[in-house]
């Protein structure tokens, strides 16, 4: 499956909008076509429940879906792959075990983007590019180090971590594959219409 350049937004229920569903609502309507479901915590009934909806809105429009670190939620809602952290599976554990699903890898220096395309990482979420509200105590990349990081690798990178509609274009020119978005549409009054503002500006730069 072709991953989609451009913005790839993470759920969140922590901003203007309360839910996860909802929030993968926004992302779609808005035209984004790739999305993470991530919650941290839950149990297995209720992520399951959630996942399946969003896996159904995803068909509707047409979009990829990834579920944060649970393999066993990725698996059983059908998921298109999974993104799993420094701290999750093994990324050749998991393509070993579950053939034909995305895995995505996170990445904060080159070496780990090395490595999490060795272990055999389909893309890399790389962050955090700017500060980032989700994750005050990451180190930060920067736009040169995120340039770094695409140049050492030949799979797709998405930028990760206080993405803005203004960074945009900086992050497209650095040959990231996308750039992904939490806080900057959810937070925002209008959430669809900023997603919308985010793609377009994607397209556009």
């Amino acid at each position: 499956m072709k991953l989609p350049r451009g913005i790839y937004g993470i759920t969140d229920d922590s901003y203007t909008v309360k839910s996860h569903v909802e929030a993968a609502k926004v992302f779609l309507e808005g035209g984004v076509r790739i999305i993470q479901y991530r919650r941290k915590e839950g149990s297995i009934r209720q992520m399951l429940n959630e996942a399946r909806e969003i896996r159904k809105l995803c068909n509707q429009y047409g979009a990829v879906f990834i579920v944060d670190d649970r393999v066993d939620i990725a698996i059983l809602s059908d998921a298109d792959g999974v993104h799993v952290g420094l701290e999750d599976a093994p990324v050749d554990e998991v393509k070993r075990r579950f053939s034909g699903i995305i895995i995505g890898a996170s990445a904060s220096t080159v070496d780990e983007a090395k490595a999490g395309e060795a272990a055999g990482a389909d893309y890399l979420g790389a962050g955090s590019i700017f500060p980032s509200p989700t994750k005050p105590d990451y180190k930060i990349l920067g736009l040169n180090g995120l340039k770094n990081v695409v140049q050492s690798v030949s799979i797709p990178v998405y930028a990760i971590g206080g993405v803005t509609l203004q960074s945009i274009p900086a992050i497209k020119a650095t040959g990231a594959w996308g750039a992904a978005v939490i806080s900057g549409i959810l937070a925002a009054k209008d959430p669809v219409k900023m997603a919308k503002a985010f793609v377009e500006a994607w397209e556009n730069s």
